[in-house]
Order: C-alpha cells, then sequence, then structure tokens
C-alpha cells in the first residue's frame, strides 16, 4: 500500500531553489510542447516522437519523463470528456515534476535534518542535495515499517514522497458499520450518527466563487480539508468492516428528479474524493471495506422492506406501508449495511450484528 506526504523546500538554500525553478521551467515547458504536439499528431514513448522536440536545455531522460507525464495527462483528459460526453480542450501543464529513481534519490540525514532529496540538475551528472525535515505524517508510517519510494512530485513549494506500507491483514475484532454519503450531511452511519453537518455551506461557497479564481481555489483546498477532516472522525479503531455505497454517474443526465438546482448543488460534490478518502484510511486501519448497489438505498423501509420513493421526501424518510420515520440519510446507512452484511433489513439486527469476512 502506497502512501504520499509531503515536505517542505524552505531548507534549500536561494541558488537550490532558483536551480529547481530553472528545472521545473524547462520541464513544464516540454510537458506542454509534448501535450501541443500529441494532441494534433497522436505519438508513444519512443525515439521518434521524443524527437519532436529538438531545442530544449533538458536531458533525454528529463525529456522522455516530460513525453510520458504528457501521455499521461492526453489520455486522461480524452479519457474524461469521453465519460462525461463533451468535447475534449487541449490541456495546459502547470503541476508537478513526477519524477522517479532515475533522477531522485531520498536518504536519512543527520541532526535536526533528517531527511534528504538529492534531484538530478539541468547540469549533467550534477545533483543538488535538498536537506528537509520529516513530518509528523512521515513519522507516523515509518513507525509502522514504510520504506520511502526512490522518486518524488516536485513542484516550487514542496517535495511529494511517497511511502510502501506493508501488506497487513484486515482486523478480525470490531464491528461493521454502514456509510452513507450525502449532499448537505456529507457523511451519515447506521448508528445514527452525523458528519460534516455543516457541508452544504462549505459546498455553497465553492460554488459561489469565480472560476479560475484565486477565492475559488481557497474554496477548493477548503472543501478538501473539511472532506478528510470529517472522514477522520469515523470510528476507525472501533472498526472491522465498513460499507459504502458505490456511486457513479451522479452528476451525469437530466431527468425530472434532477431540477437545475438540483445539478448546482451537486457540481462542487465531490463524491469520488469522499469514496477515495474512506478507502484509504480503511486500509490504513486494516478496515475491510465493501461497496454495494446504491440503488433504492434510501427509498427502502429498514421496518417492512417496502420500497417507494413516495417515502422519501427531501431529507426525511416516511414509510407509505407501516408509518416508520427516520431521517432519510440514516436509514441509506442502515440499508447499505444490511445489503452488506446480507441480513434481515430491521433495524435493531443491524445495529447489533456484525459479519465476519
Amino acid at each position: 500500500m502506497r502512501r504520499a506526504c509531503k515536505v517542505t523546500l524552505k531548507f534549500a538554500t536561494t541558488t537550490k531553489r532558483r536551480a529547481i525553478r530553472a528545472l521545473l521551467e524547462s520541464y513544464r515547458g516540454a510537458v506542454n510542447f509534448y501535450i501541443k504536439s500529441l494532441w494534433k499528431t497522436p505519438g508513444n514513448l519512443d525515439k521518434i516522437t521524443l524527437a519532436r522536440l529538438e531545442d530544449s536545455r533538458l536531458s533525454k531522460r528529463y525529456k522522455s519523463q516530460a513525453l510520458k507525464q504528457a501521455l499521461d495527462t492526453v489520455i486522461a483528459t480524452k479519457k474524461s470528456a469521453a465519460v462525461l460526453g463533451k468535447a475534449a480542450k487541449c490541456p495546459v501543464f502547470r503541476g508537478a515534476a513526477v519524477l522517479d529513481a532515475k533522477f531522485v534519490t531520498v536518504e536519512s540525514g543527520r541532526g535536526s535534518f533528517d531527511l534528504v532529496v538529492r534531484i538530478s540538475t539541468l547540469c549533467k551528472g550534477k545533483r543538488i542535495t535538498i536537506p528537509t525535515r520529516r513530518t509528523v505524517v512521515v513519522n507516523k508510517w515509518c513507525e509502522r515499517g514504510a520504506e520511502f519510494v526512490q522518486g518524488c512530485a516536485l513542484s516550487n513549494t514542496g517535495i511529494v514522497l511517497w511511502v510502501n506500507l506493508p501488506d497487513t491483514p484486515d482486523r478480525l475484532g470490531g464491528r461493521s458499520l454502514g456509510i452513507d454519503i450525502g449532499v448537505n450531511k456529507l457523511l451519515s452511519d447506521s448508528d445514527g450518527n452525523h458528519y460534516g453537518t455543516e457541508f452544504k455551506a462549505v459546498r455553497d461557497k465553492v460554488r459561489r466563487r469565480q472560476p479560475g479564481s484565486k477565492g475559488r481555489l481557497r474554496s477548493l483546498r477548503e472543501r478538501d480539508q473539511y472532506i478528510n477532516q470529517t472522514v477522520n472522525q469515523l470510528p476507525w479503531q472501533s472498526l472491522s468492516l465498513i460499507a459504502v455505497e458505490d456511486l457513479h454517474d451522479m452528476k451525469r443526465g437530466k431527468s425530472r428528479t434532477r431540477s437545475k438546482s438540483f445539478r448546482r448543488a451537486m457540481a462542487p460534490w465531490t463524491y469520488r474524493r469522499v469514496l477515495n478518502r474512506i478507502e484509504c484510511k480503511a486500509g490504513e486501519n486494516r478496515v475491510c471495506l465493501i461497496k454495494v448497489d446504491p440503488k433504492h438505498t434510501s427509498r427502502t423501509c429498514p421496518n417492512c422492506s417496502t420500497v417507494s420513493k413516495l417515502s422519501r421526501v427531501g431529507e426525511c424518510f416516511d414509510c407509505v406501508a407501516c408509518g416508520f420515520r427516520a431521517d432519510a440519510d440514516f436509514v441509506g446507512a442502515v440499508n447499505v449495511l444490511a445489503r452488506t452484511t446480507q441480513l434481515p433489513t430491521s433495524v435493531e439486527s443491524v445495529g447489533q450484528t456484525r459479519l465476519v469476512i
């Protein structure tokens, strides 16, 4: 299992930072050149495509890495556009340079600078040594026996390193929990707890900001941080199994149930990021993660199993058959767990029964 962690560049000298900026400028220029070239004329990771870029300060190895990152960017952009059913536009690369062991060496340091990263520069055969410090996250992984991957993602503001965690079996002792991911309340569980109850305000803040503005970027970072903090609040230490809905295509298509206001509310809702964060935390805490079909989880009565769209009105669930009333997100979480454990969907049994898989 691989995890990413960011370390600072602030301990590098001015000369070394200047060398990093020069490297990134040349590298991004090469990536954008290859992106434009591949967008017009398809190519592969070969000598013919590599030779399209002639004037560059980069070495052949760096040019090859830039071509590889450009290919990945073009393929991902066209694939995403095809899934969304939109016309693809030629992307512009402004991100970090993803470098492997050919360019980067990660070593243990000495004294207060307990981590050293050596990176190849534009000067052939010369590497700059960047002293830095392990963060709390890095120390946490190292205590679990993690090993550094020789490589990094280099940007102007920091270095993202990767560590490989040893494989560990899922936890046997613990309980099961069902999770419903919502638009207003970010998470609701089968115990009746709600997490991220202020997500609606965070979500609407993103929508109000002008696309491409600094305010938009700040609100996106705030949203992502809010998602991470909310997922961290789940009782991971007491769980052996967690069940979630396998959500997909939530933002596509128009129907009577997807009004303009609903689609506007859904736009800043990145349920895939929530699912990825839950998957990440489940792996870290040795919790078995099960994804179930989300169909009718919020329309099925957990008391009598009646399925009706009339039972749910907004965030309230009122069964048209037996009169059972509860929060709709709680009902969804109960049904998610019941569908996972394949038990009768009764409120009492779902909360007290644990399934060992």
